[in-house]
C-alpha cells in the first residue's frame, strides 16, 4: 500500500497560510526520486502514491527563512496533516568597492553566525557563499533573526596604476582579498549585525582594504617520502570558525624547505602528499601527513622559522 503526506503552510508570526513557498519532498537514501508541489489557496501541499521509507522536506521562499523537515512512512502508519510555519526572514544588503570606488571584478561573500557543527559550538557559514552583482551590489538570502558576521572574498580590478613589466602572476595575487567586515581577521574583531525578525537592513557601504601580503617561511622535518608524487603545504585560515576558511598550498623542495604568501591572519598548517597531475591539469589527494599541530599567525610582518614535524 502506498502512503501519503498532506500539510498547510503559515507564516509563523501572523498564522495566515501562504501560498508562494516551494515544496520539495526527497527519499532519504534513493538518488533522483525528487518531487515538488505548490500550495493551493489555502496554503496547503498533498504527495501521494508514496513508498514506505525515510523523507527530507524543504521549503522554500525568497522571503521567510528556509524549513527542512524529516519523516519517516510506515504501513499501517497514520501521518497526520502536517502544519508547516515559516519565518519571515530578515535581509542584510549593501554595496562593495575598491578604494577607487569600483566594484570588485569578481566577489563573494558569506554569513557567519553563531552555531554548532559537529557536535561542537562556535561560529559557522550559515549558508555558504552568495555572488556579489558585477555592480557591487549584495543582498543576503531570508535570515533568521541573530547576529551575522560578514565576510568578503574576491579580486579586485585591474589597478589604474598598474605597472606593466610586473610578473602576471604577482599582479594578480596583489588583487586577491578575503576579509571579515570592516576590515579585520578573526571574529572577535568584526562587526556584527544583529538581524530581527523580518527586518532588512540595507545601505550597508562597505570599503575593500588594500590586500597585504607577507613571505611566510619554514621546513617540513622527520622522514619526507621520495619518489615522483608532490609534497605540499596547505595553509588554510581559521578566522575564529568551526567551518574551513577556504586554503592554498605550496610546494616542498627536496630539503623541506618552502615559502608562501599570506594575509595577515591566523592559518592551520598541514602537510599533504599529491599525485602526479593527469593529463587534464587535475590531482588527487593520497594522504595527509600526522603531524604535530602547526597554527601560525601572520601579524603584518614577513614570517621565518616555521618548523613542521611529520610524523611516519
Amino acid at each position: 500500500m502506498n502512503l501519503s503526506i498532506t500539510g498547510c503552510v503559515v507564516d509563523e508570526t501572523t498564522g495566515e497560510p501562504l501560498t508562494s513557498p516551494d515544496v520539495r519532498l526527497y527519499r532519504t537514501g534513493v538518488a533522483g526520486e525528487t518531487h515538488s508541489t505548490s500550495l493551493n489557496e489555502h496554503g496547503c501541499f498533498a504527495f501521494s502514491d508514496l513508498p514506505e521509507g525515510e523523507y527530507s522536506f524543504a521549503f522554500y521562499d525568497k522571503n521567510y527563512v528556509p524549513r527542512y523537515e524529516r519523516l519517516t512512512l510506515a504501513q499501517n502508519q497514520i501521518v497526520n496533516p502536517l502544519r508547516i510555519a515559516l519565518t519571515p526572514g530578515g535581509f542584510l544588503s549593501g554595496i562593495i568597492l575598491d578604494e577607487e570606488q569600483r566594484p570588485p571584478q569578481r566577489c563573494h561573500f558569506s554569513l557567519i553566525r553563531a552555531g554548532e557543527r559537529w557536535g561542537e559550538s562556535g561560529f559557522i557559514s550559515d549558508s555558504g557563499d552568495h555572488e556579489v552583482s558585477e555592480d557591487g551590489t549584495f543582498c543576503s538570502p531570508p535570515l533568521r533573526p541573530v547576529r551575522y558576521f560578514l565576510r568578503f572574498m574576491g579580486i579586485l580590478r585591474k589597478p589604474t596604476d598598474a605597472v606593466p613589466t610586473e610578473p602576471r602572476y604577482l599582479a594578480m595575487q596583489r588583487r586577491i582579498f578575503d576579509f571579515l567586515y570592516p576590515d579585520a581577521q578573526e571574529i572577535s574583531d568584526a562587526t556584527g549585525f544583529d538581524v530581527q525578525l523580518g527586518q532588512t537592513i540595507s545601505g550597508l557601504q562597505i570599503q575593500i582594504p588594500r590586500p597585504v601580503w607577507y613571505t611566510v617561511r619554514g621546513k617540513v622535518t622527520g622522514e619526507l617520502p621520495t619518489g615522483p608524487n608532490r609534497i605540499s603545504v596547505m595553509v588554510s585560515r581559521t578566522m575564529g570558525t568551526i567551518d574551513g576558511m577556504g586554503g592554498s598550498g605550496s610546494p616542498v623542495e627536496p630539503d623541506g624547505s618552502f615559502k608562501h604568501q599570506l594575509q595577515s591572519g591566523d592559518y592551520a598548517v598541514e602537510v599533504w602528499e599529491f599525485a602526479q597531475p593527469e593529463p587534464d591539469g587535475r590531482t588527487n589527494v593520497l594522504r595527509k601527513f600526522a603531524t604535530t599541530k602547526t597554527n601560525i599567525r601572520v601579524d603584518n610582518a614577513d614570517l621565518d622559522g616555521i618548523e613542521i614535524h611529520i610524523v611516519s
